[in-house]
């Protein structure tokens, strides 16, 4: 059965219980000591309403879990991250904490921070925090418990070079979990009538430069790509790799889609954007992200742009999301364009876009709506304070 994570539900109480007594036991503690630890310390109802709980279950069986919650303006605590001693060492505790890292993007915050155990603060350390104090530790007279912080790193990067190439490599994750996938997709498509499982890509190794992007592509089906983002993804390894294209109109504003209600993403405001699907893959295999970033904006919109009409690319990491992201520079008001583009989306087969929303402010981006990576473009592209009445140098 696949590895999922899920928001813990009142009734895994018990079970996450268990799996913080077991992991803290498994660092060999003296019997007196755990037995006031297991007095003092659970999980209780209380405990699940009050924090933003993930689960790393398997087959319906707890493995592992973490807890966070916004601490202050900057800043999510992480109060809990323990894995059961039956599954440490499987990378649950690094994949809870990369998910960790998402919710405190989606939240705007950029600060992470925790109270670690003696024993594991070489994990943490491993993955990006730094040691800021220390304090006694009781179940270790003598040791201290380390005070742990990570501040995240830029999300938004200019790009100079981009190159995706398409392997024969299928997905592991699609092969090794085909039946749990078309049952997902089966009860999917009894909330969304509309959707198609067809060819998509997966982005399956990358690496980021120097401004120079670098990838390789698995071709796989939606319905895997729709599991793997319905169960927390799961595959650590893997990233929904996308094009957007960024509308910025004549008098400085972004336009952003909002998403229909019959679409997976439902209410969501983005640019306009997809999936990479095998229509933009060259006959040497080259993945041509300037051709689906074009097609998508033409197909949602109904704009038509040249590649040289928007050559200025950005990328923006968020979590297993990574967008590459094209600016177009239209020479038409925000308004002009709002209301061309809603026009086209009414008289279009799909209507995937049920309006369209403008950013000239930075207040514009506290909708909740915006999903994080394209809060984070906006962030980079709009001035400190507001936009001015026309782009830069017009």
């Amino acid at each position: 059965m696949p590895l999922k994570l899920r928001p813990a539900t009142l009734a895994d109480a018990p079970a996450l219980t268990r799996i913080l007594h077991r992991a803290k036991a498994s660092w060999g503690y003296p019997q007196d000591k755990m037995d006031a630890f297991c007095e003092a310390w659970g999980v209780e109802e209380a405990t699940i309403r009050s924090l933003e709980i993930t689960v790393a279950d398997r087959d319906g069986k707890p493995l592992a879990f973490s807890g966070v919650t916004a601490q202050d303006g900057d800043t999510l605590l992480v109060d809990f991250l323990f894995v059961d001693p039956v599954a440490q060492g499987s990378g649950l505790g690094s994949l809870l904490l990369k998910r960790a890292e998402d919710v405190a993007r989606q939240k705007g915050l950029r600060r992470l921070y925790l109270e670690s155990d003696f024993h594991a603060e070489q994990f943490y350390l491993k993955h990006g925090y730094r040691t800021l104090d220390t304090r006694s530790s009781e179940m270790s007279p003598g040791k201290d418990i380390p005070l742990m912080e990570k501040w995240l790193p830029a999300s938004v990067h200019k790009v100079t070079n981009i190159s995706l190439r398409l392997t024969e490599k299928p997905w592991w994750f699609e092969t090794e979990n085909e039946l749990e996938i078309s049952a997902h997709f089966e009860e999917a498509k009894k909330r969304i009538a509309l959707l198609w499982n067809g060819r998509t890509l997966k982005l399956t190794a990358f690496e980021f430069k120097n401004g120079t992007f670098t990838g390789r592509c698995s071709e796989s089906s939606y319905a895997a790509h729709l599991a793997w983002r319905d169960w927390g993804a799961p595959d650590a390894t893997a990233f929904n790799l996308f094009g957007s294209a960024i509308v910025r109109s004549l008098d400085g504003a972004l336009l952003y889609g909002v998403m229909a209600d019959h679409t997976a993403t439902a209410g969501m405001i983005y640019p306009p954007g997809g999936n990479l699907d095998l229509n933009d893959v060259t006959p040497e295999n080259e993945v041509d992200i300037h051709a689906a970033i074009r097609r998508e904006l033409q197909e949602e919109t109904g704009l038509i742009c040249d590649r040289q009409s928007g050559e200025e690319l950005l990328v923006a990491f968020d979590g297993p999301r990574i967008s590459i992201a094209q600016i177009f520079d239209i020479d038409e008001t925000a308004e002009s364009l709002r209301m061309r583009m809603i026009e086209h989306s009414l008289k279009s087969e799909e209507q995937e876009l049920a309006d369209i929303f403008v950013i000239r402010t930075r207040s514009d981006l506290d909708n909740p709506a915006i999903v994080p990576f394209a809060r984070e473009i906006a962030e980079y592209l709009l001035p400190s304070e507001r936009l001015g009445n026309t782009r830069a140098g017009q």
